[in-house]
């Protein structure tokens, strides 16, 4: 915690009592905001400064692993292969990893309220 500061923690991948790693933030060079993919196959754009997410994408069922958004903000790139939470006997010799591209809009993971003060 920083002084003076008010202290936030974004639980963001979870379903009921389940949690699952994050296993990735990468920030949008635009606006400031992030994104963070994990164990439970969802992809989550938030916004820090406010507190909130912007957007959550359908589970794909599958861990994703990494993400990245390109230089421009306006592709967001995220793979899904196994990352070894759950250790050996749960990996799937076979299981592919894929890879997706994601067409960012602004309203997508554009801040919503007042506070941020990018672009």
């Amino acid at each position: 915690k920083v002084q003076g500061k008010d202290s936030f923690a974004f639980k963001c991948h979870r379903q009921d009592t389940n949690v699952y790693p994050v296993n990735c933030i990468c920030f949008h060079k635009g606006y400031g905001t992030f994104a963070t993919v994990g164990g439970d196959g969802i992809v989550n754009f938030w916004d820090k400064d406010n507190k909130q997410r912007l957007k959550g994408f359908p589970a794909i069922h599958r861990t994703i692993s990494c993400a990245s958004f390109n230089t421009q903000g306006n592709l967001f790139a995220y793979g899904s292969s196994y990352d070894w939470s759950k250790g050996s006997s749960n990996y799937a010799p076979g299981t592919p990893n894929e890879i997706w591209i994601h067409c960012v809009l602004d309203e997508e993971i554009k801040p919503k309220g007042k506070k941020s003060n990018y672009r």
